[in-house]
């Protein structure tokens, strides 16, 4: 079996295709004198052969790959035999240290992450019946590795920090909750489009995200409203590319003036073959939103959102892609609205200064939680929900910034408009 045709069938599960391509590929030598690679790459090895000595790195997995493929080998090792040779590969796996290793003329495989206690071995008689054992060792028990990558991955689509998936699907609730776009809308139809852009430091790597939010909402004759959302997103860190996309549904119910819920329902895919992961997750959540004071100058809200992120097994050919990653998240937050005295266009405008804070409890991440400050324009909010500000311009340009554990720091850019 090739290392290509290992990927194929593993698309966007990491661990197993590029320990499955080194274990095809790999000849006989100790893995404790092959040194842990040091390149300050998202994929970075070592690989040790018959005494001879290679590094690589790269920001895209399949540059790894390639690089293990026998032919390759042979170019950096001359005496290169994938039947009998000595060979130890050590791995760093977006920050996870993986090690694989067959002694001299052996034909067994052993394999080692030692973040998680695994230390296994497979004997089949022969290197590929061994290769063999190991591969189906990680389409079923993959479950623990790839959680762990959410655990020490700066980088991760999924989950982990303010770019993925996870973290955005928790803003998005929060929004269809809390925006205060929402309480200017007259009964009926309406839908949302805008642009965002965010660039965030994560660790020593850059990621720069591009969204563009699309929405549509129904007010009924009661002001409440249905909210559904579907973002869009285009990733780039370092080279290496992903994509999610998001469905989200809410119901914002106003109990009394000031005070609504909005529970909300979702459904949210990131991929990546650059980086190795694919995944996709079910939220369940409820925000509040109660409008403090209010005294015609400036106003005080509150939001507060509580919910269930969880993620959803997936079947990639013959693997089981299953992180198992449950989480209970909390986003709080305060907006201060100081409505401007000029109108422009004959519409309302008020100008928000914002504070939010994310929690995660539950399954360990990169960043467990992280804080928020922007400023916004964009519509008046109305002092009553039960009676929109219809004199409320539908747009919105706002900037935050945002820093938390792991050394992250970056910003956000929106613009939003509501017709």
């Amino acid at each position: 079996m090739s290392t290509s045709g290992s990927w194929g069938q593993a698309s966007g599960f990491v661990v197993a295709a590029i320990c499955s391509g080194l274990a095809l590929n790999s000849g006989a030598l100790f893995a404790e004198s092959c040194s842990a690679p040091a390149n300050n790459n998202i994929f970075n090895a070592t690989l040790c052969v018959d005494g001879q000595v290679a590094s690589i790195g790269s920001n895209n997995i399949q540059d790894i790959i390639d690089a293990i493929d026998t032919a390759e080998l042979r170019q950096q090792f001359p005496s290169y035999d994938e039947a009998v040779s000595a060979g130890a590969f050590q791995l760093d796996v977006r920050g996870l240290p993986v090690t694989l290793d067959y002694a001299q003329n052996s034909t067994q495989l052993a394999f080692s992450v030692p973040s998680l206690g695994i230390n296994e071995t497979f004997e089949g008689g022969t290197r590929d019946a061994s290769n063999d054992l190991f591969e189906d060792y990680i389409k079923q028990n993959g479950e623990d590795i790839l959680r762990e990558l959410l655990r020490v991955s700066a980088v991760d689509p999924l989950a982990g920090n303010p770019a993925s998936l996870l973290s955005q699907m928790v803003s998005g609730d929060y929004e269809a909750g809390a925006d205060p776009a929402y309480d200017t809308l007259g009964p009926g139809s309406s839908f949302g489009i805008g642009a965002r852009f965010g660039s965030y430091g994560l660790d020593q790597f850059t990621q720069n995200v591009y969204t563009l939010p699309m929405s549509y909402a129904y007010t009924f004759a009661n002001h409440d409203k249905l909210i559904v959302r579907l973002p869009l997103t285009y990733i780039e860190v370092e080279g290496a590319t992903a994509y999610r996309g998001q469905l989200g549904l809410s119901y914002k119910k106003n109990i009394v003036s000031r005070w609504a819920l909005t529970p909300s329902f979702g459904y949210g895919i990131a991929g990546s073959t650059d980086l190795g992961s694919l995944g996709h997750l079910l939220s369940l959540s409820v925000t509040s939103d109660l409008l403090l004071f209010d005294n015609g100058r400036f106003s005080l809200s509150m939001g507060n959102l509580l919910g269930y992120y969880m993620t959803m097994p997936l079947r990639i050919g013959d693997f089981n892609v299953d992180y198992n990653l449950k989480n209970t998240i909390s986003r709080n937050g305060l907006l201060l609205s100081m409505p401007l005295q000029k109108r422009y266009w004959g519409r309302e405008f008020s100008l928000d200064f914002f504070v939010t804070g994310t929690w995660f409890f539950g399954d360990a991440l990169y960043n467990d939680n992280y804080q928020e400050v922007g400023i916004s324009i964009g519509p008046r909010r109305s002092a009553d929900k039960l009676a929109p500000n219809l004199a409320s311009h539908p747009f919105g340009l706002g900037l935050k910034y945002i820093y938390g554990k792991g050394d992250i720091d970056g910003f956000e850019l929106n613009f939003g408009y509501r017709f």
